[in-house]
């Protein structure tokens, strides 16, 4: 699905408006679709320089943090990642889709993105486990490595919400990450891990993502990746006022 389908829609192509039945409404049209708008937004940023966005992006994130020099090329971004459970997992939560994993050498950045639509609370039965437990849990069983220099795991929630909501905030506390950590993999320290993505726990806006968009500088882009950020600002704008 392109953005000019949903920005310049044909007679007779109409996706669904807000407030439609799902039943009646296939998911990837539906103007609410946060995977709708996930693909339209960063199938195009992958092809922009790290410094437009994803520098940026985690230094409005993480205030006060440096993130780079990342040289082009050097960025990889994966939609809809498969993450496993680890084995012997105590709950029965399915295999989780990340939206966004992007691999900067060592840091890895798991990104999820919420549009219209809170994070999902209690996935089963025998555990109140949100969607970012078990997203941390199955990122640090599949991507944390095995001995070495620790990779840096980043976890940023992108959301159309003002503020940070309570849900992401309580895990700057490790001993919550911890407590859902599934220890299964016996040479990795679960205390530290814990520690470490705790301070590494962030809200960022779909506004912010808009500004940071606003504010390039023309003489540092080629034409084609200025058409590329001039379509991105519309879009967004578009997306933006439809939450107010």
């Amino acid at each position: 699905m392109s953005i000019a389908f949903e920005l310049f829609k044909s007679i007779g192509k109409r996706p669904c408006p807000p407030g439609s039945r799902v039943d009646r409404c296939p998911i990837v049209i539906n103007e609410n679709s946060e995977d709708l708008l996930t693909s339209n937004v960063f199938g195009l940023l992958k092809f922009l320089p790290p410094t437009a966005w994803p520098i940026p992006l985690l230094e409005m994130t993480f205030k006060g943090r440096t993130f780079g020099p990342i040289e082009r090329g050097k960025i990889k971004v994966e939609f809809w990642k498969k993450l496993p459970s680890p084995p012997g997992a105590k709950y029965h939560e399915g295999t989780p889709e990340i939206d966004i994993v992007i691999k900067i050498g060592r840091l890895i950045v798991l990104l999820e993105a919420k549009y219209r639509s809170p994070i999902q609370g209690e996935l089963a039965r025998e555990h109140k486990r949100d969607q970012i437990l078990k997203y941390l849990d199955c990122g640090v069983h599949n991507l944390w490595p095995e001995s070495g220099t620790p990779c840096e795991i980043l976890f940023v929630l992108l959301t159309d919400m003002e503020r940070e909501p309570e849900t992401l905030s309580q895990y700057r506390d490790p001993e919550k990450i911890l407590a859902g950590l599934t220890q299964a993999r016996p040479f990795i320290d679960y205390e530290d891990v814990s520690r470490r993505l705790a301070r590494n726990i962030g809200h960022a806006r779909w506004r912010d993502l808009l500004q940071i968009l606003e504010n390039q500088d023309a003489k540092r882009l080629n034409p084609t990746e200025s058409m590329i950020i001039a379509d991105l600002i519309v879009y967004l704008r578009h997306k933006l006022r439809a939450t107010k």
